[in-house]
């Protein structure tokens, strides 16, 4: 099987065709493409917490990686910025060891510089 997104235990061809699109910004004049993504991801999620832990982290990662592509329009980035909350609070639920609690407030962390350094370019 491809691993298109070796990131994701899911290689479902159909929501690679949209993390592909999501990612690289294949239509930007569609934000639902994101938020169809998060409901597809989520029936394939079973009840395993780390699974779900695992999906969330690699759905936060897609978004952010798209966040950081300056080659992509401000919009379909900032629509990324955005809709990165939804994993992330999703994670801040699963939480139940402080090693988690320690990679999800690496995670803010990350998003907070991410932001900050591309926030000059997502003006526009």
């Amino acid at each position: 099987m491809c691993q298109c997104f070796p990131q994701f235990d899911s290689q479902d061809p159909a929501i690679n065709v949209l993390r592909h699109k999501i990612r690289h910004g294949e239509e930007v004049d569609n934000p639902s493409l994101v938020l169809i993504w998060f409901s597809m991801e989520l029936t394939l999620m079973g009840a395993c917490k780390h699974a779900a832990w695992s999906l969330h982290v690699a759905e936060y990662r897609l978004l952010l990686d798209t966040l950081a592509d300056d080659m992509l329009e401000g919009h379909w980035r900032l629509w990324c910025l955005d809709n990165i909350y939804k994993p992330l609070c999703a994670l801040s639920r699963l939480v139940d060891s402080d090693s988690q609690k320690q990679e999800l407030e690496q995670l803010f962390y990350e998003l907070r510089v991410t932001s900050q350094f591309f926030q000059s370019g997502l003006a526009h």
